[in-house]
């Protein structure tokens, strides 16, 4: 079987050896966590979203990708997409070492996007063989930034596609970082 990982985005200006939910972040490092909560403009209301099994906010978790970032950075450019041509940098978090974290699979199927509450049938628990089942590109999310592209406007990467969510702050020292332009 192979060997699972999840992936984090790293801030241009990440700096230190630890993940940490926003939540903590909004404490601990009020400048970095002003410039991540932009991600949420017109969504805030998921700063208050509670994430069913973990008994947490949506923002006291960390969440990851299942996708290799490569498949995100190669189908943003297959539909045609320039502005995320960018060199990135992604932790590369093996699955077995979130496994000692309470965590949990969000898989992002629910029909009804203009509920604030997440049913908690769309949640999981984290297992290697669901991970690389669930890595690929979801046919929903393509459609997703296939229109986006036809309304010229900027997708959100996981805008249909699974997360795992940890619950914690995370040592990502002996982690290595992949670029989302190199497979």
């Amino acid at each position: 079987m192979s060997k699972a990982y999840i992936y984090h985005a790293k801030r241009p200006d990440f700096v230190g050896d630890r993940l940490y939910p926003m939540n903590t972040l909004k404490g601990r490092l009020p400048e970095v966590y002003a410039g991540a909560v932009k991600k949420y403009e017109g969504r805030e209301w998921l700063l208050d979203v509670k994430v069913p099994v973990l008994n947490a906010l949506w923002n006291d978790v960390i969440h990851f990708s299942l996708m290799h970032p490569s498949l995100i950075w190669e189908t943003l450019s297959g539909i045609g997409f320039e502005h995320h041509k960018y060199s990135r940098e992604w932790f590369e978090v093996p699955v077995a070492d979130v496994l000692k974290f309470p965590s949990i699979i969000y898989k992002n199927t629910r029909k009804d996007r203009s509920s604030r509450i997440f049913p908690e049938s769309d949640f999981e628990p984290v297992r290697e063989e669901r991970v690389l089942e669930l890595s690929g590109m979801p046919e929903r999310n393509l459609a997703y930034y296939g229109e986006c592209f036809a309304d010229k406007t900027i997708p959100l990467i996981w805008g249909f596609a699974p997360h795992v969510l940890i619950k914690g702050e995370l040592d990502i020292s002996g982690y290595r970082t992949v670029n989302w332009m190199k497979k």
